[in-house]
């Protein structure tokens, strides 16, 4: 028989898209003899590993075998970034939070994300991109107005790269999710709130500590190959005002890959200005408003159910808890999420 797809039987191997390791086979179309999208094959290290994920219809013929290779992304030294987290009485960013936040909320986020201090505009923050393996991939200087928070874009945008201001040489930049180190304290029950800017993560955190705030950067990264490190959480992407009908198109993709990802409308229902993110709305709602907004996206499709149905049927939650029902995927119903 043949098939239309299988395993490349060459001896090139690829970086793992689980465990970054270059033991990665994948898997070409029998036709064309191209390779399909890089999520596509199987480790090798697959007592320490295991990650294999054949084709299905949805899969992609990417490129041609003789073209393309996942080139090994380059790193920046940690005691750079060491040397970065201090000086926070320099930081506009720092100093824009005070206004929100005590010192010691601040600076208890600040060493959780490892941001940074950089000497390249006055008072500019350095978000560090660390992946799951504590790798520091690079880390993105931004100049922040000390009073709105907002970015300085005059006279010219106020953004750049560190490994770009080190001149590091042939330097590969491979950037992965902000803030993705967290994910190996974070448990799998838990829900990854993912944003676009650095700062509404780092914002959203102090606002909402029960959940784990990650940012992909721009909105160009809400793609497979940055939250495939995510992939085993839910997800739940809160869009800028604007991307919501983008973002919503993405997550639908990425639900036909495996994936537990919800889009929240939570901004899309008021009349803001273009681009206006989450934190810009939480700084303006009280206390009980931004857990009553959150509360409301961050349920599950099961407990939103179970919530409509106990609307009709008060004596559900009694049932529950005398029997100590669970959902269906044999987790427990939280009651307070209802």
């Amino acid at each position: 028989m043949t098939y239309k797809y299988s395993l490349d039987t060459s001896s090139k191997k690829f970086i793992c898209p689980n465990c970054n390791k270059k033991k990665f086979v994948r898997y070409v179309d029998n036709e064309s003899k191209n390779y399909l999208s890089n999520e596509f094959g199987r480790c090798d290290r697959q007592s320490s590993c295991g990650y294999h994920k054949p084709p299905n219809s949805n899969a992609v013929i990417t490129t041609s075998k003789t073209e393309y290779e996942i080139i090994k992304p380059s790193y920046i030294e940690n005691s750079i970034v060491q040397n970065s987290n201090r000086k926070y009485a320099e930081n506009n960013f720092y100093d824009y939070l005070l206004n929100h936040f005590s010192d010691e909320e601040i600076q208890t986020s600040f060493t959780k994300y490892r941001v940074g201090t950089s000497k390249h505009w006055n008072g500019a923050t350095v978000f560090w991109q660390i992946d799951k393996f504590i790798k520091v991939r690079t880390g993105k200087i931004m100049l922040l107005n000390r009073q709105t928070g907002k970015r300085v874009k005059k006279p010219f945008p106020h953004i750049n790269w560190v490994h770009k201001v080190l001149n590091i040489v042939d330097f590969n930049l491979k950037q992965c999710l902000f803030g993705e180190h967290l994910i190996n304290e974070t448990s799998e029950d838990k829900t990854i709130a993912l944003v676009e800017s650095e700062k509404t993560a780092i914002t959203m955190s102090l606002f909402l500590k029960n959940y784990t705030w990650i940012a992909t950067g721009s909105k160009q990264n809400l793609k497979y190959e940055l939250l495939l490190s995510i992939k085993k959480f839910r997800i739940v992407l809160f869009p800028d005002f604007g991307e919501y009908e983008d973002w919503t198109k993405k997550a639908n993709e990425l639900k036909l890959l495996g994936f537990n990802i919800t889009c929240s409308k939570i901004l899309e229902d008021k009349n803001y200005t273009k681009g206006t993110d989450l934190a810009d709305v939480y700084f303006k709602l009280s206390d009980e408003e931004i857990q009553s907004n959150f509360h409301q996206v961050s349920l599950t499709p099961y407990e939103t159910e179970i919530k409509r149905i106990s609307n009709e049927f008060p004596l559900l939650k009694t049932l529950i808890k005398t029997f100590d029902l669970i959902d269906d995927k044999g987790n427990g119903i939280n009651l307070d999420n209802l």
